[in-house]
């Protein structure tokens, strides 16, 4: 019988192939100019996703191991400054709006303003559970939202691509109303900020929080130049690497969020061998779901693909390109960890900065020649960017087991 921690990434893997089908069925009802409309959608959800500004992080961070009154002032602390950045967000949807001319552009960004801050609190909000333990509260809601959002697009026939946005929204805004309704999370009590938990969740996370920053910033450069550059039909052709991408990232996620409060727990209590024994299975497991992901793309992708969507197949190609800079990244993972439990960033930094300079270096000196990338060239270049952040983060813990030699995963401690 599985204990709680791998029910809760079971749950993620099964919520991992309900996106597929939903990426799958959206693929069947959307040309490629909706699907496109829906990649670009989908970044703008992600970026708005990303404005909590080392919240996440250094609040996750503390929570690990927070007593129950210390807990809700950080609680409030977090809605206090997501109050803020949901403001913002509709001030910035409001004047897009204004320069759309239509109204199912218009109804997109609205929706992809609201789901944003909804992804954002989710984001919070699966922290929170994660954190107090309550796994099986985090597996249920997760899973409800999920039906919601698959359930809504059996109203394709009403308008495909309005039905499709709709069910995109859906999942993050379901889940809040979930969340809070079932008391799985605490709710703010009232508006607080304490500068003193502040200076310690940001100083934990503000940096994270800048290399996830550079990550959307990335899939920002791409998705606007394609769409620019190339079209929204364009833009569609790539939505299957983007669905692979979007689903693959999930589980090493997973895998972090449950490992992470045990690695934390054993560095403060100096209990370097469970230390070790916790990262070395995460490394495994990391390398573990890479060989299942090679497998399923090499027989079952190409079979289930050509099954279901035909059509499609062509597309399997930039999944091909992207796969090998994620898979480096994802095992780069396990080393990285180190620097949340020392909260020491400053490779994260170099990584993820390195990235979008190159990104947008790169990007930069085709519009400056005068010559257009084509869809291979971006994929590609999200590929190598990708595995140069691999690199550099596994330098990173090279270069931090100097002075903290309890992370040296192959040797015994």
């Amino acid at each position: 019988m599985m204990n709680s921690r791998g029910t809760f990434v079971f749950t993620g893997v099964v919520i991992n192939v309900l996106l597929l089908v939903r990426g799958i069925l959206l693929m069947g009802l959307l040309d490629y100019t909706g699907l496109g409309l829906i990649a670009l959608m989908q970044s703008v959800i992600l970026f708005a996703g990303m404005l909590h500004f080392g919240l996440l992080n250094g609040g996750y961070r503390l929570l690990c191991h927070a007593g129950p009154d210390y807990r809700q002032r950080i609680v409030n602390l977090a809605y206090s400054v997501f109050g803020v950045v949901a403001v913002v967000i509709a001030i910035g949807v409001i004047l897009v709006m204004s320069q759309l001319d239509t109204a199912l552009f218009r109804f997109a960004a609205a929706l992809s303003g609201l789901a944003g801050i909804c992804t954002l609190l989710r984001s919070w909000m699966l922290n929170e559970m994660v954190a107090a333990g309550k796994l099986r509260a985090a597996n249920l809601i997760n899973s409800l939202s999920m039906a919601v959002s698959l359930a809504l697009l059996g109203l394709y026939w009403l308008d495909p691509v309005l039905i499709g946005v709709i069910s995109i929204t859906a999942q993050p805004v379901v889940f809040v109303l979930l969340a809070l309704a079932s008391g799985a999370v605490l709710r703010p009590r009232r508006m607080q900020v304490s500068r003193r938990i502040l200076q310690v969740i940001y100083r934990a996370g503000f940096v994270l929080f800048l290399t996830g920053l550079a990550v959307q910033l990335n899939s920002q450069l791409e998705r606007w130049y394609v769409s620019g550059e190339l079209g929204l039909e364009a833009l569609g052709h790539l939505y299957l690497a983007f669905l692979f991408l979007t689903l693959f990232q999930i589980v090493p996620t997973l895998f972090d969020q449950v490992v992470l409060p045990t690695i934390v727990r054993a560095w403060k209590a100096r209990d370097y061998r469970l230390l070790t024994i916790e990262m070395r299975r995460l490394l495994l497991l990391n390398f573990g779901y890479c060989v299942v992901t090679v497998v399923a793309l090499w027989l079952i992708a190409p079979l289930l693909l050509g099954w279901v969507l035909p059509a499609y197949l062509p597309d399997l190609r930039w999944v091909y390109l992207i796969a090998p800079g994620a898979m480096a990244l994802a095992m780069a993972g396990p080393f990285a960890i180190a620097f949340n439990v020392v909260i020491d960033y400053t490779w994260y930094m170099i990584a993820y900065g390195a990235s979008v300079v190159v990104t947008g270096l790169a990007f930069g000196a085709a519009w400056l020649a005068g010559d257009v990338f084509s869809l291979d060239g971006v994929i590609i270049l999200r590929s190598a960017v990708s595995g140069l952040m691999a690199v550099l983060l596994v330098t990173g813990w090279w270069q931090l087991t100097r002075r903290h030699r309890e992370f040296l995963l192959f040797t015994r401690n």
